[in-house]
């Protein structure tokens, strides 16, 4: 115990920062992150081992073993966890369950999209043994994870098969937070379900570093997260750090399913449109959902300078290369009679997004996108289809060639 008394020495600052951190800040939530920072590593060693001797206050992430208290036992798990040999690991998923899973974890059955991008990223598609339908039918992952789409369907992600289920017994079902509950109540005794909630930043962020952990795959988070995703939006974030409010454009994003139907401040829009560099004009709107239908003339009141479409999948993305149909879009916004008067319109600063380009792991290229559309000045030097690119060949299966990228924005 003598390394951990001189780790102990060089690490308390470290750690009892990080034990003080806003609550707006992320922390990793599996049982031996003492510190409550994004990671298990050393300092929660330290941690641990000053809790243990009554100079630090145990955290509720300091049991690392789970046996309801904390002794030398829990700094061995965490060392177990850093060298990835751990007999289990014990987290709190997105529906605030403490899930004990037994490692390794050697079979996997992904339920929502956002989990098939997941294992693309930590190169663990390898370790799934049967997907949702959806995952199996996406044009997607047809194209860019074909292996999935390949493995049997256990039914949608809102009502698997549960006998399939049980013949096939994963190590791990990764389900949707709305239905985790009740499919744990069923099978839960003999495969452990990890939930996750509706996809935004946070959520798969979260997702993908708790499975980092789960599926031994920390080193290839690691490089999503330094080499991609933190590199692109610290561009971002630099470049617009020094924008007032009046630099920042007015934007109205528009849904794919009808005219004026728009989100709302509980949506993940207001969040990327911050993240972009502007001002969502309908950040004052709330409500239990996502979404809210408006009338022509509260746009015109508002008269954002960029407007932001998101086309339909079997209109846009992968495997369609003639993009008229999101022409057709923009066209009929620029058409509109009772939008002529409005900034965005009458400076053609319209857009259209392919709904693939979402919010999974292949974000920050969305960022990019709308980032350059609504500064293209700041932003003259980025190349947001090469950073799509980029997401493409290196999280994916496909190796994409010259003009094979499909048809996911227009202009």
């Amino acid at each position: 115990m003598r390394l951990f008394s001189l780790l102990f020495a060089v690490c308390t600052w470290l750690a009892l920062s990080a034990a003080l951190v806003s609550s707006s800040e992320y922390t990793l939530d599996i049982f031996g992150n003492a510190n409550l920072d994004d990671r298990i590593d050393e300092a929660d060693v330290a941690y641990i081992e000053g809790a243990v001797k009554g100079e630090l206050q145990p955290t509720y992430l300091s049991d690392a073993d789970g046996d309801g208290s904390v002794t030398e036992s829990d700094v061995e798990q965490v060392l177990k966890i850093i060298n990835g040999s751990e007999e289990q690991i014990i987290l709190i998923d997105d529906s605030n369950r403490t899930v004990k899973i037994n490692m390794p974890v050697d079979s996997v059955v992904p339920l929502v999209d956002r989990d098939a991008k997941i294992l693309g990223v930590l190169k663990a598609q390898d370790l799934a043994v049967a997907v949702s339908s959806n995952i199996k039918e996406s044009k997607e992952y047809r194209v860019t994870l074909p292996r999935l789409t390949e493995l049997e369907a256990v039914g949608s992600w809102t009502e698997p098969d549960l006998e399939k289920l049980l013949e096939i017994q994963p190590d791990l079902l990764i389900a949707y937070s709305s239905s985790a509950k009740a499919i744990n109540e069923s099978i839960g005794n003999r495969v452990a379900v990890l939930s996750f909630g509706s996809s935004t930043p946070e959520t798969t962020r979260d997702e993908l570093l708790k499975l980092s952990y789960v599926l031994n795959r920390r080193e290839n988070a690691d490089v999503y997260f330094n080499e991609f995703h933190d590199k692109y939006l610290n561009i971002i974030a630099d470049r617009i750090s020094e924008l007032s409010e009046d630099d920042r454009p007015g934007v109205y994003v528009e849904a794919s399913s009808q005219p004026y139907k728009t989100y709302n401040k509980n949506s993940v829009v207001q969040k990327l449109v911050d993240l972009a560099g502007g001002r969502h004009i309908f950040s004052d709107l709330n409500g239990s959902g996502a979404f809210a239908t408006l009338d022509a003339e509260e746009i015109i009141k508002r008269n954002p300078d960029v407007i932001i479409k998101y086309a339909e999948k079997n209109d846009s993305g992968y495997e369609v290369i003639d993009s008229s149909k999101m022409q057709a879009l923009r066209d009929e916004i620029l058409g509109r009679p009772e939008l002529a008067e409005v900034s965005a319109v009458k400076s053609s600063q319209v857009y259209v997004m392919s709904s693939y380009l979402s919010y999974g792991t292949d974000y920050p290229a969305l960022l990019m996108y709308w980032s350059k559309w609504l500064h293209p000045d700041i932003f003259a030097d980025m190349d947001p289809e090469a950073i799509h690119r980029e997401y493409l060949d290196r999280f994916t299966e496909k190796d994409y060639q010259p003009n094979e990228l499909g048809s996911f924005i227009y202009p």
